[in-house]
């Protein structure tokens, strides 16, 4: 066991250079010091534009980087000795930082700090913010998702992983119904904010449709208008009466699916354990196939 562990170390010091660059060096970082022990928190607004705003304003602020931090809004308590100050959300300045991630670190690397991003965990701001700081410092930039053994990085990763993870679940859960305009609506209510990833998917697959998936739990919607590609907006102009009047032979269909549902559920292969696992309850009370007076039985 311990040669394994020895192995995985020397293989990770082997696919990341910052051991060799003590890296980053935030000690010398050129500008304003502040006094040993104070900090300067950026709180910057839950989205991605919001991050990369924060990150350019941390950056700008030539305090040094062991005297900044990144947090987006939540409720907290206030630390001590921590000097909070605000972050108004640029769209230039988060344009620039997206520009210098994708030149410097390469769209992989781009890709698993907005998957990150949309996580609904209060360390991504600081953890991506540090990634990038890395990520800089090194002379191919690319390089940096390989350093796993600095923190910030294993929590983006981390944080990726999650998103996607939840995503690529809710690519086969996501259930349409078409309303008496023609257009397909869909409700999902996700721990992340993953509409921008699950967006691009149904525009390939439902390319020619128009469609709408309602991010209940947050307000947003991914709207998709046929050939012309899907936008991001929030729900505040939908309306409610609308999204009751179903197609004409709509009610139909769902009844035959949930019939389909049933005749091929195999009784003596039922596995409540597993299907929880593989359908966790949180996903159910949009899904068709659980809705109704059966369907609650099923759940």
């Amino acid at each position: 066991m311990g040669q394994l562990r020895e192995l995985v170390e020397r293989r990770r010091r082997e696919a990341c250079p910052s051991d060799r660059l003590r890296c980053p060096s935030w000690e010398e970082e050129p500008g304003i010091m502040e006094t040993e022990g104070s900090m300067t928190v950026f709180v910057c607004e839950d989205s991605l534009d919001g991050i990369f705003t924060g990150v350019y304003d941390a950056w700008a602020s030539r305090l040094g980087h062991r005297n900044v931090r990144l947090e987006v809004e939540e409720e907290k308590t206030l630390e001590l000795f921590c000097r909070y100050t605000p972050v108004k959300t640029d769209m230039e300045k988060a344009k620039k930082v997206l520009g210098t991630i994708r030149e410097r670190l390469g769209e992989e690397c781009t890709e698993y700090i907005c998957q990150a991003a949309a996580c609904a965990d209060g360390r991504k701001a600081d953890a991506i913010y540090r990634m990038v700081v890395l990520g800089l410092s090194l002379e191919q930039g690319s390089q940096v998702t390989s350093c796993l053994t600095y923190g910030p990085v294993a929590t983006v990763m981390e944080l990726s992983q999650k998103t996607w993870h939840e995503a690529h679940k809710l690519m086969g859960f996501v259930r349409f119904s078409k309303l008496s305009n023609g257009i397909l609506y869909a409700k999902v209510e996700p721990k992340h904010q993953v509409l921008s990833f699950l967006a691009p998917y149904f525009a390939d697959r439902l390319r020619h449709e128009s469609w709408i998936i309602h991010d209940v739990g947050r307000g947003l919607l991914a709207v998709h208008g046929g050939d012309v590609g899907w936008v991001l907006m929030e729900d505040q102009d939908l309306n409610p009466e609308r999204l009751g009047q179903v197609a004409e032979k709509e009610e139909q269909i769902e009844e035959l699916w949930k019939c389909f549902h049933e005749s091929i559920a195999v009784e003596a292969r039922i596995n409540p354990k597993l299907q929880r696992q593989l359908l966790a309850m949180r996903f159910r009370p949009y899904m068709l196939e659980f809705t109704g007076e059966r369907g609650r039985e099923r759940m």
